[in-house]
């Protein structure tokens, strides 16, 4: 028998040169559509738990996690069945319907003032990342097949146009809120014009077919929705990697769910943004730092998208000299651990060190979803397979939000834990104070109807008149309980002037004592325990 040959190894810029231009327009695509839904995600956990006085739907940590789990369904179990429809109907078809979805979302949410407009908002525009996911990453792999070998470059580049949109999404909403001047909802309309820009690309290829399909599939839909589940169901190796790496997800996606929350009530950034103004000679940096004027945080996060558009093309080469399996467990290895940077302190110095060892993570991990599933797709189901690679995602996901939005309503949150700490602390003449300015309509009476919802009054009127009577704790603690959201810090400072530590009641004394009294960072040790249980099992 004669001595296979094998092809020489390809230099870097060699392989980037074998992508052909289908496969360049899947990049933009992507980057467009990432920088729409990013330039959302990146700010809807904070947004949606806003009072409606400070320009938000006013949710709970609890309904935000409700919310997120059910995008988080939509989103990643959708590809499973329009993976299937994907291959039998064309990409481009799948990818026009979910644009049109995902701009619809937008614009339902940019009008949202409560629960389930958010949930519609939120359902749509899911609805249309799934149906997207599926086909252009089946126009991928299709791109990425014509030229052996260059599948881990592919993928990786792949997952770095996710970022490079991601990066730029991270100065939308300030751009559309403070800038322009459009508040809140501008957000939300810019991010529907920047998804519906793709439907222009759609003109400048043709739908690619399956070299390996014998014939074009002509199956109803229904069949194919019956046909992708009993594929799921039949394969053992897709139900072990779907079940065991969903442990991962569980906690993976709390770095953007939960994390923006976290962030936003506990890290003081004016530290980091003096050292900016210092080293830049920036006199606005160095005059909102001295005012205690925090980085917004999707800024802060914003380092992951960043690294990952700067560094990915690099370690997609070097994570190509070693298995897929060893890549991902090494990734979800060093992810989870990574969340104790978030345990013990909110420096965010400490916390910038665990955002980057987390995206060293991702970047191992991730992208290999991907580059696994199409490794075993059949002749014919790339679609399908790739949807597949979401359900992991989608387990872990909406199993994390449900328990992250409890847990951190119940031992994160600095407005409730301010409420606690209020309840024992403040003092019955400091609430009849803050109830007589009520009175005489020194609050905001946007602020007033969240309280009289709150205490499900009629109005605002008779839910301060269910307050007369009260004496001493218990006017306190029923104030404190249903006192409107954005009010709650306020009243903290001139009600306790003087901290139980000794120190003069400030924000950031406030927020420092209230950190290390109720010590929020446990929350994420139930997420860094199931990764890590996750990584051994996949060993």
């Amino acid at each position: 028998m004669p001595a296979m040959s094998t092809a020489p190894p390809q230099s870097l810029f060699q392989q980037l040169r074998g992508l052909d231009h289908v496969f360049w327009i899947c990049i933009f695509m992507e980057a467009m559509e990432r920088m729409a839904y990013y330039g959302v995600r990146l700010v809807v956990p904070v947004f949606v738990v806003l009072a409606p006085s400070e320009g938000g739907p006013g949710l709970s940590h609890s309904e935000k996690g409700t919310m997120l789990a059910g995008w988080a369904a939509m989103q990643q179990w959708l590809p499973t069945f329009a993976g299937g429809l994907s291959d039998r109907y064309g990409y481009k078809r799948t990818i026009a319907v979910s644009v049109v979805l995902k701009a619809s979302g937008y614009a339902v949410m940019s009008q949202a003032d409560g629960f389930w407009m958010m949930i519609l908002g939120t359902q749509l525009l899911a609805a249309g990342t799934g149906m997207f996911k599926p086909g252009i990453q089946g126009t991928m792999a299709h791109s990425i097949a014509r030229q052996p070998g260059l599948a881990s470059l592919g993928w990786g580049l792949f997952y770095q146009s996710v970022n490079v949109g991601a990066a730029i999404a991270a100065m939308l909403p300030a751009f559309a809120r403070d800038t322009m001047g459009w508040g809140w909802h501008g957000v939300f309309a810019l991010c529907s014009a920047l998804v519906l820009s793709n439907l222009i690309p759609l003109f400048f290829y043709t739908d690619p077919v399956d070299e390996r399909a014998a014939q074009k599939d002509e199956r109803g839909p229904f069949t194919l929705v019956f046909e992708s589940m009993r594929e799921l169901f039949t394969s053992p190796v897709l139900l072990g990697f779907i079940f065991i790496s969903a442990g991962f997800w569980f906690g993976f996606h709390q770095f953007f769910d939960m994390l923006p929350n976290y962030v936003d009530d506990w890290t003081d950034s004016s530290r980091l943004l003096a050292v900016m103004g210092d080293v830049t000679g920036n006199a606005t940096w160095q005059a909102e730092a001295a005012q205690g004027i925090n980085i917004p945080q999707e800024r802060l996060l914003n380092l992951n998208a960043i690294l990952i558009m700067t560094t990915m093309f690099f370690i997609a080469w070097l994570s190509s000299k070693v298995s897929t399996l060893t890549s991902t467990i090494l990734g979800m290895i060093i992810a989870s651990l990574s969340m104790i940077a978030f345990v013990y302190t909110a420096d965010v110095f400490v916390l910038l060190g665990g955002v980057a060892a987390f995206t060293l993570g991702e970047m191992l991990s991730s992208p290999k979803r991907q580059e696994y599933m199409a490794s075993l797709a059949p002749p014919g189901k790339r679609a399908l397979y790739l949807g597949y690679a979401n359900m992991p995602d989608g387990i872990g996901w909406v199993a994390g939000n449900l328990v992250a939005g409890a847990s951190y309503e119940e031992k994160g949150d600095k407005v409730k834990l301010c409420r606690d700490f209020l309840a024992e602390n403040a003092s019955p003449q400091a609430a009849a104070i803050w109830l007589e300015r009520a009175r005489v309509g020194e609050i905001k009476a946007e602020a007033l109807v969240e309280m009289a919802k709150s205490m499900k009054a009629t109005d605002a009127e008779d839910a301060l008149a269910s307050l007369d009577g009260l004496q001493g704790k218990e006017l306190v603690a029923r104030l404190v309980e249903h006192m409107p959201r954005g009010e709650v810090l306020d009243f903290a400072l001139t009600a306790v002037p003087t901290l139980p530590n000794g120190v003069a009641a400030t924000e950031p004394a406030l927020r420092q004592f209230l950190y290390a009294t109720y010590q929020p960072g446990q929350v994420w040790w139930t997420f860094i325990g199931l990764g890590l249980f996750s990584a051994l099992m996949m060993i």
